[in-house]
């Protein structure tokens, strides 16, 4: 946020100037819509872990507590660097325009789904150096819903190549290989188009991952920045931060 603020105020006069303030002003848009659309936990989970421990092991059907996933996400102790915000344990209400598309759309931003869940938490990771950083998002269901999370999306992702989603327009959806995370999981790069009254369109890339590992899934969503990019690299998800991130939720609670 800092180099787009530096962006704004040593952006190049008359035209160029005006470009750069619009593109400084989707960033802080996007930024905002990022913290703002995840609203308030509504609760700390109530299905309590088996066997005495602290926790439920992965493989159990029990869905995690809210204070498993913030035990199992990965934070400091790990070397990440994050910031996170609270979430709603809800189901997402956003709707795209084909409705089949909503399981993408609600992935973005709010990274949630149209399952409640027993719990929910979000981490923003900072990047290293200029790159763009990763929104994360945890949730703990029952396995069925689990399970309908991931197929959802990735039949989404299969089916729509162009969706809107309130006067947000999407489009070049493209399925990527599945990056075979957990016990299933899904990924796609998608276009985000805003459009300006002076007729300038700009074009913001962004990538999704959704995965589960027994009842948990996550959600990784990434877009890239104006000026954040080097232009070299596509917008992606770090498999190192996913890998991480898999390894540490399929061993919480396992007694070695």
């Amino acid at each position: 946020m800092n180099a787009q603020r530096l962006s704004c105020i040593y952006g190049k006069k008359g035209t160029m100037m005006r470009r750069s303030n619009i593109r400084c002003a989707v960033a802080a848009a996007m930024a905002a819509f990022l913290v703002g659309a995840c609203g308030q936990s509504t609760g700390t989970g109530s299905v309590a872990s088996t066997g005495g421990n602290p926790s439920a092991n992965s493989t159990s059907r029990q869905p995690w507590t809210e204070a498993d996933l913030n035990r199992v996400a990965l934070g400091k102790s790990d070397g990440e660097k994050f910031g996170s915000i609270p979430m709603s344990t809800g189901p997402s209400e956003r709707r795209a325009e084909p409705v089949e598309c909503s399981a993408i759309a609600q992935t973005l931003g709010r990274s949630s789904s149209a399952y409640a869940a027993n719990a929910r938490i979000n981490r923003q990771y900072s990047g290293k150096g200029t790159r763009p950083g990763v929104v994360m998002t945890l949730a703990s269901h029952k396995i069925s819903d689990a399970k309908r999370v991931v197929r959802e999306f990735r039949t989404a992702a299969d089916k729509c190549t162009a969706f809107k989603e309130g006067r947000s327009s999407y489009g070049d959806v493209d399925v990527q290989p599945d990056p075979v995370y957990g016990d299933e999981s899904a990924s796609l790069r998608l276009v985000e188009v805003a459009s300006y009254p002076d007729g300038e369109k700009i074009r913001v890339p962004h990538a999704v991952v959704v995965l589960r590992q027994g009842t948990t899934v996550a959600m990784f969503h990434n877009f890239e920045r104006p000026k954040a990019s080097d232009g070299k690299k596509p917008t992606g998800i770090p498999d190192e931060l996913v890998e991480a991130q898999v390894k540490k939720i399929r061993e919480f609670g396992v007694v070695k």
